[in-house]
């Protein structure tokens, strides 16, 4: 293990001991009861979303809804009505009924627990498949966001142009132990710390490792 990935994978241990205990990503994760099919309707919801908005939202439709077949008994217009405050309503409410349709018709109903199976689902892309993986079915594998994109090109810990690129190298560097939580915590860390247009350093609790970090 080279020096800079051995520093970088410090910098998380210690991040994680820092957290504040309330962060948005938290927020959504608690909104609403978790199952596979859940976990991947409110993966949806929340692109292009914040995710103490895109919470508020899940609440509503999936504390109840916890099936395909349930969702699909919500008329359109009444879902695009609750999905409306987070933007994009139309087209999400179209992408969660096209994807519900897709996994009761190809799948049983049951949320397919593979990589290339998720990836067949029209609406389902490398990012929320990984999601997927980790959270509803504990395969160690890294979904890559706009924050974990940006940190670890920030640090240095990649050198790459798109998230798909960072997660592929991520997922080949990062030892297996690192892997169920690094998501949550580089999220969590870059919603309330390292934020993009106000990094807090004067409270950052791995500020003298960033510095070293960038300087490798």
């Amino acid at each position: 293990m080279d020096a800079k990935l051995k520093l970088f994978l410090e910098m998380i241990e210690k991040i994680a001991k820092n957290l504040p205990k309330k962060t948005p990503v938290e927020i959504l994760k608690n909104s609403y009861r978790r199952n596979p099919y859940t976990i991947l309707m409110v993966t949806l919801l929340s692109l292009r979303s914040k995710d103490e908005e895109t919470a508020k939202v899940a609440k509503k439709i999936f504390c109840e809804v916890q099936t395909p077949k349930e969702l699909l008994k919500i008329p359109q217009s009444r879902l695009e009505d609750i999905i409306r405050p987070i933007g994009f309503q139309k087209k999400k409410a179209q992408t969660l009924i096209d994807v519900s349709k897709t996994i009761i018709q190809n799948y049983d109903s049951q949320v397919p627990n593979s990589k290339k199976e998720l990836l067949k689902i029209k609406g389902v892309g490398e990012k929320t498949a990984n999601v997927v993986l980790n959270n509803a079915f504990g395969i160690d594998t890294i979904a890559v966001d706009t924050h974990l994109h940006r940190l670890c090109n920030f640090w240095g810990v990649v050198d790459s142009k798109s998230e798909k690129e960072t997660s592929k190298i991520l997922n080949e560097i990062i030892p297996k132990d690192y892997k169920k939580s690094l998501n949550s915590q580089l999220v969590a860390f870059g919603q309330t710390v390292c934020k993009v247009n106000n990094p807090q350093c004067e409270i950052c609790p791995v500020k003298s490792e960033c510095q070293r970090l960038r300087g490798l």
